[in-house]
């Protein structure tokens, strides 16, 4: 797992159980140590993490589409002392 994916697990478990929109996950990323990150590369990264089942997409009430970690993507983080 690259950087990427394991500071996206961090920010997508510190949003909770609402998840995040792809444009504010890639903001937030933007502000730490991935400045350069474009939308392709981020998305990229989610859709790795979603193969894994550490994270997942869905679309909440008002018809935003979110992702959010998942149980097994908070265990993966717990293992390695992470977030």
């Amino acid at each position: 797992m690259t950087t990427l994916h394991i500071d996206s697990l961090v920010a997508l478990g510190a949003a909770g159980d609402f998840g995040l929109p792809l444009d504010t996950l890639l903001a937030d990323l933007r502000r730490g140590r991935h400045r350069s990150l474009a939308q392709p590369q981020c998305e990229k990264a989610l859709r790795d993490l979603a193969d894994r089942s550490l994270a997942a997409p869905y679309e909440s009430e008002l018809g935003v589409a979110r992702w959010r970690i998942t149980a097994r993507g908070r265990s993966a983080l717990a293992e390695e002392g992470v977030g």
